[in-house]
Order: structure tokens, then sequence, then C-alpha cells
């Protein structure tokens, strides 16, 4: 299953960004993308270890450019979700192959992705209430809001590794 979605996730990730551009009349930097895409697959397919984290920088560097040119969100913000899971399955099938032959590969794949699959939602869910909203904050309250969320993710980190330990 890692296999697959490893692999799904990045043409996502590039096809909504593309298209994304594609839509702001962006058609060369479109096909730019479309070409990172390529050799994105290309290096996952040949077990390349710096090709995720390279498509992920280049995804959100991207990215950033669409929302600095003021292009629609609606296609970088699940762009860069894509990649970030891409990112984290290409890693997690790295990890696999390294596994011993007495390990159960499927169940650790299940509790991996039943453990991926609600933070991806909740970030989908979230991005999607945040671009309904459209919320100046000010710079205060974005400081109070990085605080609280490192904090969050610092306690839920803490609640992981108590759990599977």
């Amino acid at each position: 299953m890692t296999r697959v979605l490893r692999l799904i996730c990045p043409f996502l990730s590039v096809g909504l960004l593309a298209s994304g551009f594609f839509l702001g009349r962006l058609i060369w930097f479109a096909a730019f993308l479309l070409l990172i895409g390529v050799l994105w697959m290309i290096g996952l397919s040949l077990h390349w270890a710096m090709v995720s984290p390279l498509g992920m920088l280049t995804i959100y560097v991207a990215a950033s450019i669409g929302f600095f040119l003021d292009l629609s969100p609606i296609y970088f913000i699940p762009a860069a979700i894509f990649a970030l899971l891409a990112w984290d399955l290409a890693g997690f099938y790295d990890r696999l192959s390294l596994a011993s032959p007495d390990d159960d590969i499927l169940t650790l794949e299940k509790r991996h992705l039943t453990r991926l699959l609600p933070l991806a939602l909740g970030a989908v869910g979230l991005s999607a209430l945040a671009l309904s909203f459209r919320i100046k904050p000010s710079f205060e309250w974005l400081v109070i809001l990085v605080l609280f969320t490192v904090w969050v993710i610092g306690k839920v980190v803490g609640w992981l590794l108590k759990t599977a330990g």
C-alpha cells in the first residue's frame, strides 16, 4: 500500500500545483513543475535518497510563489499537503525496506497510515476553514497562535512516543 501511495502523492501534488499556475496563465512555470514531477517520479523509482526532500522543498517554494503572485490558494494548499505526505511515505517506505523478515510489515503500514490519515484530514479541514474566514489577525495574535501550535505539537509527539514505547 505504501509503495503505491508514495507514487500517487507526488503525482497529485505536482498536478495540483501545475494546474494552479496553468490557470493563472503561467504556462511555462506549470510546464517546469511538470518536469520536476517527472524527475521526482523517476527518482522515487530509482530509490534516490534526496529526491523526496528536494521535491517537497520545490513544491513549497512554488506554492509560496503562487501565494505571492496572488493566485488561487485552493490548489496550493492541497499540493503542499500531498508533498508532505509524499515525503513522509517515501521515508517510511525506505525504513520498511530495512525491516527484518520477522516483522509484520502489513501491521506497521496499517498503523502508520491510520496515524497519518487524521493528520492529513485535519490539515485539509483547517486549511479550508482558514480560507473561508479570511481573517487578518494582528502580529501579536500570530505569535500567540505559533506558540500554542508548537506547544500542541509537543504534546502530541510526547503522547505518540508514550503510546509507541
